[in-house]
């Protein structure tokens, strides 16, 4: 399996983790995603980002939540998860300073992909927003952490925008970047897209194509703070 150089696995639903055995005739959505060219390419952008900012490559994941890692993995469900491709620039996960927001050159933001299935449904055929909210809370919090000293930080505030139905057994992309922090608070903006692999007008690069308004799905800001009982959390399990 590839994945980004150094990197923790997320892969919540790998061999070494999955709560269920995958039936033989099922597909293999992970196979299938990281041979295609969408996911080399943003692959790619990782490591390209990687050989300038060698803290990007170091992020190790410290939270392991119970019900997107256990409850919500199995056939139908969270099919696949990716490991989530960190591209941050050095300074912002050494200085940990305020952010007014991002200039154009600059980098604070992850992308991360999933497969989501029938059991996933609120509508017939669509999946429920609550389990988009859910993804989007936890992917935007796993962002903001890298930006504070302890890595550590608990939402206060999560505003959605559900914009097109989400249909189920489909891959999506989110990404997640950084747009303001002060203090102990820290702002990201997550957005879902639609990613079909079958897509014949998908060209690479790919960016601009799949982040475009016509592939959006849902979007939200999340609103992060350290607060100052931080050293009580316990993100990973003994």
């Amino acid at each position: 399996m590839t994945k980004p150089e150094n990197e923790s696995s997320t892969l919540v639903n790998s061999k070494e983790n999955s709560p269920f055995e995958a039936d033989k005739g099922s597909p293999d959505y992970e196979k299938i995603l990281l041979d295609h060219p969408v996911y080399q390419y943003f692959n790619d952008l990782y490591k390209e980002h990687s050989k300038t900012n060698n803290h990007s490559s170091l992020i190790e994941e410290n939270i392991w939540p119970t019900l997107t890692g256990e409850t919500l993995i199995g056939r139908g469900k969270i099919n696949f998860r990716s490991n989530s491709f960190y591209l941050i620039d050095d300074k912002f996960l050494s200085e940990y300073k305020d952010i007014d927001q991002l200039e154009k050159n600059e980098k604070n933001y992850s992308y991360t992909f999933f497969h989501l299935g029938s059991k996933l449904s609120g509508h017939q055929k669509i999946i429920h927003g609550g389990l988009l909210a859910t993804i989007l809370d936890e992917i935007t919090c796993r962002l903001a952490f890298q930006n504070f000293h302890s890595k550590k930080g608990v939402t206060a505030n999560l505003n959605i925008n559900y914009k097109q139905p989400c249909y189920v057994d489909s891959f999506v992309l989110i990404k997640c970047e950084t747009t303001k922090k002060t203090g102990r608070k820290c702002f990201v903006k997550g957005s879902v897209f639609k990613l079909d692999l079958n897509d014949g007008n998908l060209q690479l690069p790919t960016t601009d194509y799949i982040e475009s308004k016509a592939n959006l799905l849902t979007e939200c800001e999340c609103l992060v703070i350290e607060p100052k009982w931080v050293h009580e959390l316990q993100n990973k399990q003994t």
